[in-house]
């Protein structure tokens, strides 16, 4: 294959900074390795500083299109051969899937399911926002050439949704009998290389942190459907026994200005206060932590945590944020019930625990803060399940589809079958014999439908 066959242009609604959330990050990671091959534009409607996006400005055949307009966003796209998006683009850019290119868009956040934990104690969001969502969801599915999401659990639930859409038609499925020209499977990634430190982090810069201490991480955000509250208390249960234990929280509103300051973080805070472990075994970062700094945050912890409740959400999920505890070696604790956990608890790479049960919690952390053999082990586990995400590897679904596009076969809305068309699809299966001993059936079906 010539390189830079394709033009491919990204689109994210997330800021591309020195800040950045899963979204955006994924974006840009990808636009990295397709810059490979391809030649490759990230738009988002955010403007980028400079100084904050030096690295991507750097990088052969790869643009940053950042803070343009509607209309420039549309002439631009029209230069491109491939245009791939994120969450709800279509919302605010519905010509993009208008424009006769092939359209691919990313799966990877199954975020209906967040929109029910989100909104669940304000009805009126709850259904306004949901049934938004939902139908801009809908178009998305129904425009696309190609999907991507992040697990073969994702896979499933997906294929499920394209076939209530009635995307999954017999046209379709001559076209392709797995089904994977319409979904395949692109998780999060890592990097190549092996991290390494750029400069401090926790240890002896935050005040209550010392260089002896055994750190607990939560990386990214404390959204509604995780809980952080069981974890800390946890570190309650442990604190007067344990006071070197201390917790981490790296992200606490998210870098988006879109996205509110979520309730759990607020929960989370009164928590720690109310236990009086805030600043004291309980730390958080009230901002959020620069992407390419989180190497550092990483390399100073010795266990890494995410906790998260028993809901659909959680079934459907790929915690991004666990993906780079497996990166920096980091055993992992984590709640059961997802594919990730299922897979860490397969390799030995850390501990899947009970939902909302603050016991088990400490009596985990406990174990790898007093067994430091058994916590070597872990750490070894990680770091080698860790290879198996790398970004060169899990994006190739993604590059073969930009290398040779398709269309799907166009959609059409599923209609009960007309009376004469029921009427040739019997005599396919069986001439008139058939014709007559089901006429009765399919004139009746016709006039009750």
């Amino acid at each position: 294959m010539p390189p830079f066959s394709r033009r491919i242009l990204l689109v994210t609604l997330e800021p591309i900074a020195k800040q950045m959330a899963g979204p955006a990050i994924r974006c840009v990671e990808i636009g990295k390795q397709l810059a490979k091959e391809h030649t490759v534009t990230i738009f988002s409607p955010y403007a980028c500083k400079d100084a904050e996006v030096k690295e991507l400005n750097n990088i052969t055949n790869l643009t940053l299109a950042c803070g343009i307009n509607k209309s420039q966003l549309y002439k631009l796209a029209q230069e491109h051969d491939v245009i791939f998006v994120q969450a709800n683009v279509l919302k605010p850019y519905p010509a993009l899937a208008e424009l006769d290119k092939y359209f691919v868009v990313d799966l990877y956040d199954p975020y209906l399911l967040a929109v029910l934990a989100q909104f669940s104690d304000d009805d009126a969001s709850a259904s306004a926002s949901y049934r938004l969502m939902h139908k801009i969801l809908e178009r998305h599915m129904v425009k696309a050439d190609f999907s991507i999401c992040a697990s073969e659990k994702q896979l499933d639930y997906w294929l499920g949704r394209f076939c209530a859409l009635g995307r999954l038609t017999p046209e379709l499925y001559a076209f392709d009998r797995s089904f994977r020209k319409i979904i395949d499977i692109v998780p999060f990634g890592l990097p190549e290389t092996s991290p390494e430190r750029t400069g401090p982090a926790m240890r002896g810069r935050v005040a209550g942190i010392e260089q002896s201490d055994f750190i607990l991480l939560w990386g990214g955000g404390l959204w509604e459907w995780f809980d952080p509250l069981t974890v800390i208390k946890a570190v309650g249960l442990l604190a007067n026994k344990h006071p070197q234990l201390k917790l981490y929280f790296m992200g606490f509103k998210s870098p988006n200005p879109q996205v509110p300051l979520m309730k759990m973080a607020l929960k989370a805070k009164e928590l720690a206060n109310e236990l009086g472990l805030t600043d004291k075994h309980v730390f958080f970062c009230d901002s959020w932590t620069p992407y390419e700094e989180r190497v550092n945050y990483l390399l100073d912890a010795d266990v890494a945590v995410s906790a998260h409740f028993d809901l659909p959400e959680t079934r459907f999920s790929f915690r991004t944020r666990i993906l780079d505890y497996l990166w920096a070696g980091l055993p992992v604790l984590t709640s059961t019930g997802d594919q990730l956990a299922e897979l860490i608890e397969k390799k030995q790479a850390g501990i899947a625990l009970p939902y909302e049960d603050a016991q088990a919690w400490a009596n985990a952390i406990e174990s790898l803060l007093l067994d430091s053999k058994r916590k070597a082990i872990l750490a070894e586990n990680s770091h080698k399940l860790s290879l198996e995400f790398q970004w060169n590897k899990v994006v190739k679904p993604l590059s073969d589809y930009c290398a040779n596009p398709h269309h799907l076969p166009v959609y059409k809305k599923v209609k009960m079958p007309t009376l004469v068309e029921r009427a040739k699809a019997v005599y396919s299966r069986g001439g008139k014999e058939l014709i007559s001993k089901r006429s009765a059936e399919i004139i009746k079906d016709f006039m009750r439908g």
